[in-house]
């Protein structure tokens, strides 16, 4: 067996196709088949049913492919670590953000970080806090970037930058520079929708378990992105928390006020996050200090007083 025909039945049981399987492995079909079946020949277990349609994995196909996943992880680890010795940043670095932070802070860095590393291919996305934990967890990311602290023993956290919280009022005409969350008016107050950190992080600040939040309006509404929940805050003439970056953007709105948290100042702790076994600890430094380098014009020095609010 060799690890050339683990990734044929890796790609037949991702496509559920031998001649998709085949094209992604830059192969025929008959080879890629032929291949698979001297691997199910020495093995004495048939992985695949190929009289069904799309190809199933048979029960004991199943334990298998659980066993060659492993392997190819820990190959692509290898991989990385060779690479990582001979200062070789190359390949694919798959990046999850959670949608809170990639809008606002990926344009701070990208440019400068892919000028630095032509040869390295960034692939991003955007994702929640459980699902950028699932896939470091499950190791189909590299690194996650994320409010933490997440308490999860098989992931190392690396600070990146501490970033307040902020109120974006379009309640009222009167313009208040500093107030408390004891103060918020909470019948027009806007959340993002359940599985966002950021509505965990904004319900923690304020304690809604313990107020009355109920709405004059005929309508409950949760948002999926910043972008909604700003616009529909606007249009609602309600109030939402905001953190720092996102209220760049909104500092010229004259219909709206951006008004300060008394102190201590309720702020998220961004980091860069990644499984315990990820290599490119050169890479993950030199991303570190390229965010860093490029947010702290952005963000205010943090003083002693502040509160860290949890995602979780």
């Amino acid at each position: 067996m060799n690890i050339q025909q683990f990734q044929y039945v890796l790609a037949v049981v991702d496509l559920r196709n031998f001649e998709a399987a085949a094209e992604k492995c830059f192969v025929t079909q008959s080879t890629l088949s032929t291949m698979i079946g001297k691997f199910e020949e020495e093995i004495g277990v048939q992985i695949f049913n190929r009289k069904t349609k799309p190809v199933s994995v048979t029960q004991e196909g199943v334990q298998i492919i659980e066993r060659l996943r492993i392997v190819a992880k820990e190959v692509d680890s290898l991989k990385n670590l060779i690479q990582e010795l001979k200062n070789e940043q190359e390949g694919e670095l798959r990046i999850a953000v959670i949608p809170t932070v990639a809008p606002y802070l990926l344009p701070l860095f990208l440019t400068t970080f892919t000028k630095a590393f032509p040869k390295l291919k960034l692939v991003l996305a955007e994702a929640t806090t459980s699902e950028i934990i699932s896939g470091l967890n499950h190791r189909t990311l590299d690194i996650g970037i994320l409010a933490v602290p997440l308490h999860e023993e098989n992931l190392v956290e690396l600070h990146l930058y501490y970033e307040p919280f902020l109120i974006y009022d379009c309640s009222s005409t009167k313009r208040k520079k500093i107030t408390t969350a004891e103060a918020l008016d909470y019948t027009k107050l806007w959340l993002m929708e359940e599985g966002h950190c950021l509505s965990t992080q904004v319900k923690k600040i304020c304690d809604l378990s313990h107020k009355h939040s109920d709405k004059p309006l005929n309508i409950e509404f949760r948002a999926a992105s910043m972008d909604s929940l700003l616009k529909f805050t606007k249009a609602n003439l309600g109030i939402t928390i905001v953190p720092y970056l996102a209220a760049n953007d909104l500092q010229s709105d004259k219909t709206c006020s951006i008004i300060r948290f008394a102190e201590p100042t309720p702020m998220r702790n961004i980091s860069l996050v990644t499984h315990r076994h990820f290599v490119k600890k050169n890479l993950l430094k030199e991303l570190q200090q390229t965010i860093q380098k490029a947010v702290a014009p952005h963000i205010p020095p943090v003083g002693k007083e502040k509160k860290v609010i949890k995602p979780l």
